[in-house]
């Protein structure tokens, strides 16, 4: 076997799917987002930095399955509207109509620069944060 081969014998070792690098320290932790008392029924939750993101469900909660323990930001985007958005196939598209909705999240959560939204996530503290955009 050649010095060649058995680099690349040695560098394969570390491709295995189970074999990358381990997560951060973290916990799962799950942020509900109110309006007035009221669930906030969809959009999208981005925490700064390494955080991560998900989804708003029906119920104002997103579910995050492993943020790294840290402080961070919390930014709420409405949800995208894809109504405008060009079929995959040449099938007919079908309209679409969707009744206006008010914006129901202040231009201030959007943005991580203004968003005064903070979480930290710490070994031994509740894992659950909630947030009335109102008050």
């Amino acid at each position: 076997m050649t010095w060649v081969g058995v680099a690349g014998c040695l560098l394969c070792l570390g491709c295995g799917p189970n074999l990358g690098r381990p997560l951060d320290p973290g916990k799962p932790i799950v942020i509900q987002i109110l309006s007035g008392g009221s669930p906030l029924g969809e959009g999208l939750i981005d925490l700064s930095g390494a955080g991560g993101g998900a989804k708003i469900t029906s119920t104002g909660e997103a579910n995050f399955e492993h943020v790294p323990y840290g402080v961070y930001q919390v930014v709420i985007h409405p949800p995208m509207d894809l109504s405008n958005v060009a079929p995959l196939d040449d099938a007919k598209p079908t309209p679409v109509v969707k009744k206006a909705q008010p914006n129901l999240i202040p231009r201030k959560f959007q943005h991580e620069q203004t968003t005064p939204l903070q979480i930290e996530v710490a070994e031994g503290t509740a894992g659950r944060f909630e947030f009335d955009l109102k008050k």
